[in-house]
């Protein structure tokens, strides 16, 4: 939601004040926002002074439509939790000639410490043969110790295949939570392909809707995978 904000040229609290009852850091696709515009879009939009956290060069994969899969990885190298990321993404000629902007955000919440999450977007076509992505962060706020809007948990694997092509890996298993935690009321699992070079080359969302057992198929955008990576985030 504070990247939502900072996307219209609003403020968070305005944003909040449009929208009762809808928690700014929890939000879920689909949900639908009131955006509080009291006249033209400003010419300069705010900007965040977001956390330093670590970015890989962002790569781009061709689609079969002619346009682009784009990914920046955003790593937290940090000690403490972060959450609330987004970042500007763009994409130019090799004469720097701007092509295409966007806003992207973390799908999900929340990055732990020592953890690597994909921002990804989706350029449509038409684009050039040839052309240069660049990326920067532009929000991303410290989650505070015993912040209790998480709950702790991680996910025990049943199984794992990779495809015999490598173009796709299936997992299954069941997302733990603390002993004695009330039945969460959200539960998400971001499943992460690498290729053997680390680069990631594809992504999955799974969002619960009770059940804690779960299998889901990740694809990849280009290259085989050698290895998946599961994020996992609850909140009670």
């Amino acid at each position: 939601m504070l990247g939502i904000a900072y996307q219209y040229g609003v403020s968070l609290e305005e944003l909040q004040a449009a929208n009762p009852g809808v928690d700014p850091h929890f939000l879920s696709v689909g949900k639908q926002l009131i955006i509080p515009l009291g006249g033209e879009l400003p010419q300069t939009l705010p900007t965040p002074t977001p956390i330093a956290l670590q970015l890989t060069r962002p790569r781009c994969f061709r689609s079969g439509d002619g346009g682009a899969w784009c990914i920046l990885a955003v790593h937290n190298d940090l000690d403490s939790n972060v959450e609330n990321l987004s970042a500007w993404m763009g994409l130019f000629t090799p004469q720097g000639e701007n092509i295409a902007n966007q806003i992207i955000y973390a799908p999900l919440n929340l990055l732990v410490a020592g953890a690597t999450i994909p921002l990804m977007a989706y350029f449509a076509p038409p684009l050039p043969e040839q052309v240069v992505v660049s990326a920067e962060l532009l929000s991303g706020i410290f989650v505070p110790q015993g912040d209790s809007r998480y709950v702790g948990g991680d996910v025990s694997l049943d199984a794992l295949e990779i495809a015999p092509d490598g173009r796709s890996a299936t997992l299954s298993g069941i997302v733990n939570l603390p002993v004695d935690t009330p039945q969460p009321s959200q539960v998400w699992i971001l499943t992460v392909a690498y290729d053997a070079d680390g680069y990631i080359i594809g992504g999955r969302k799974w969002e619960s809707t009770g059940e804690s057992q779960f299998k889901l198929t990740v694809y990849t955008l280009a290259g085989t995978i050698d290895h998946v990576d599961v994020l996992t985030e609850a909140r009670p």
